[in-house]
């Protein structure tokens, strides 16, 4: 028997790379608009080792955006 669960914090994204702006981008899909941004506004996604910070969303086509420096410092801090 085949079997599957659902992964607790765990959200699918879209990850592009922008050297050309020096960054990094995760995109996800936020179908409910603000409804479903304001519980990412503020928090920090861990893609392959590496923190993004919250960048917005666009309300024309219900996307949010998560952000980080390809070269540069971590823009992160973990609370304690």
């Amino acid at each position: 028997m085949n079997s599957a669960s659902i992964a607790s914090n765990k959200i699918a994204v879209t990850h592009t790379v922008r050297p050309d702006v020096d960054r990094e981008f995760l995109t996800i899909n936020v179908p409910n608009g603000w409804d479903d941004c304001k519980k990412l506004t503020n928090k920090v996604l861990t893609y392959e080792g590496r923190d993004f910070s919250w960048s917005g969303w666009n309300s024309d086509v219900n996307q949010a955006y998560f952000v980080r420096l390809i070269n540069g410092p971590e823009s992160v801090a973990i609370i304690r």
